[in-house]
């Protein structure tokens, strides 16, 4: 898990900036699902069941989102890696249940699309309201949509968790503008200095010398 090839825009985001666009979704696809639900004429029943149990794991997403961002923040105590672990299997939570909604949501609004044209067609001239198409098309789509990103996510979440299991630090991006300082430091002199100050060498007068002649004469 953790393909490398779908982090896609994901790449070198922060960890927090992430998991909020993968609630984000989640929480955009919950709102539309539940206009669909509420305002959407189902011909059959299996075709209404498929669309509840998408709008259940939706809701399932947006819960495990929720603790996904809890555990990011929790500061490192003993049980640190236990709730890395955690996290790592509500990212392979999320993406089951983000690749069965996607299933589900597709094979519902396609029949959903064929439904209506029957009836529009079998109705003797009358249209169906546009609000109840729009209730068709927007939550169908965007759902779709909101799922792919959520899925997205879960994938780059999952190597976070993994990178924190093992060690590594997970890329940030650094901006290339700026610029490092270093402080004022001189440089080291090399003796002698010929322009410089001359070093003070102590007291420069002379000391008289004293010379004590014994009182022995050598030459008699």
């Amino acid at each position: 898990m953790g393909v490398a090839p779908l982090f896609c825009c994901f790449k070198n985001k922060s960890e927090n900036c992430i998991v909020l666009t993968g609630l984000g979704s989640s929480i955009v696809a919950f709102s539309f699902l539940i206009w669909g639900l509420a305002d959407l004429w189902f011909d059959k029943k299996g075709v209404k069941a498929i669309y509840i149990i998408t709008f259940i794991l939706v809701c399932l997403c947006l819960l495990a989102f929720i603790a996904l961002f809890i555990i990011l923040n929790l500061k490192k105590t003993g049980s640190y890696r236990t709730f890395n672990n955690y996290g790592k299997i509500f990212c392979l939570a999320i993406l089951v249940m983000c690749a069965i909604s996607l299933i589900f949501l597709f094979i519902a609004f396609i029949i959903l699309i064929v439904d209506y044209a029957d009836l529009e067609n079998d109705a003797s001239g009358q249209q169906i309201p546009s609000h109840e198409w729009a209730a068709v098309f927007l939550p169908s789509l965007l759902g779709l949509i909101c799922l792919v990103i959520m899925a997205l996510a879960a994938n780059i979440l999952f190597k976070v968790f993994n990178d924190k299991l093992t060690g590594t630090p997970y890329p940030v991006t650094i901006n290339q503008n700026s610029m490092t300082t270093y402080p004022n430091i001189p440089q080291p002199v090399i003796f002698p200095i010929n322009n410089g100050p001359v070093p003070p060498m102590g007291n420069n007068q002379a000391y008289p010398v004293v010379v004590q002649q014994s009182g022995m004469n050598l030459n008699k």
